[in-house]
């Protein structure tokens, strides 16, 4: 009898640890995509923006741009300044060239990431450059520290070639922004911010394929921009295009394609810091907000 106890002790133990291994995170809230238009006419998805700072933290803004000829880009996005923040420009299909008051003029190609910190402040523009008269990609806000708002501004462009690429059956993934380990195997992105560890994968999934992404307790959010995809857990709820899935810290993300689907995932730890906004200035009070303008209009900005 004492063995019997001591086996059935022992499969209690491997129940619950098991139980603990494959907690996976449960839908929490979906939000669709809606029309937007920003720049000189530019028309485009705003799936994440002002308002939602608490639920996304420490990710600010997401924006989605998909154009078949320059109609629907209108001049683009001319010179204008930032402050407070940092932006990641991913490009699936065409680029944009970006130049700036620092002197940098580059230009991101297809699969290409562009990351600026504006820190204390800088202005740019970022102007489309289709390909096969074809454009999408999309632009994340990422908020920045307090202590780091004022720090000087910095750029820095990255080609598709250098980006991990994971795999599993039915599913490929690029990883853009941040480390992630798949199987025992470490991946890490050229692209590292420390503050928020934030983490950012591009994700194409085979009709029917299951793809499992173990994750540390961090806020971690799925954009679906093709396809349908259907969350494990406990909701039978399917995201489909142009939707905006948020998830519950702790545990590991499961997404079952209904459709082949293509997402982002957007992972990272939340600042809890107060965000004030004014436009293309994020920063943590109202009068440090009032600054940024001013200083702005007298050419102060800049220096």
């Amino acid at each position: 009898m004492q063995g019997k106890s001591h086996w059935v002790k022992q499969q209690k133990e491997s129940i619950n640890w098991w139980t603990e291994v494959v907690q996976v995170r449960r839908l929490l809230d979906v939000i669709p995509a809606r029309p937007a238009s920003d720049g000189a006419g530019v028309k485009l998805k705003r799936v994440m923006g002002s308002g939602q700072h608490k639920l996304m933290d420490p990710f600010l803004m997401l924006d989605e741009i998909k154009a078949d000829g320059s109609g629907d880009l209108g001049s683009g996005f001319p010179a204008h300044p930032h402050r407070g923040i940092e932006t990641v420009s991913y490009m699936k299909k065409g680029g944009f060239r970006h130049e700036d008051h620092l002197g940098n003029q580059r230009s991101i190609k297809s699969g290409g990431v562009q990351w600026m910190k504006s820190g204390k402040g800088i202005v740019h523009s970022e102007m489309p450059i289709l390909e096969n008269d074809q454009l999408h990609g999309f632009q994340i806000w990422l908020n920045m520290p307090a202590a780091q708002k004022m720090s000087d501004p910095e750029y820095l462009e990255i080609s598709k070639n250098n980006f991990p690429a994971l795999s599993g059956e039915g599913w490929l993934a690029r990883l853009l922004l941040g480390g992630v380990e798949i199987d025992g195997r470490q991946y890490s992105a050229p692209l590292q911010r420390s503050a928020t560890e934030p983490l950012l994968l591009d994700v194409s999934l085979s009709e029917g394929s299951t793809m499992k992404l173990p994750v540390s307790d961090i806020k971690l959010m799925a954009y679906v921009y093709e396809g349908q995809v259907k969350p494990q857990g406990e909701t039978d709820q399917i995201i489909s295009e142009s939707e905006l899935a948020v998830f519950s810290e702790g545990g590991e993300l499961v997404l079952r394609a209904e459709k082949q689907a293509g997402l982002l995932i957007l992972a990272g730890h939340p600042l809890n810091e107060p965000v004030v906004q004014y436009g293309p200035f994020v920063m943590n009070s109202r009068e440090e907000v009032m600054q940024a303008v001013q200083e702005y209009q007298s050419g102060e900005f800049l220096n």
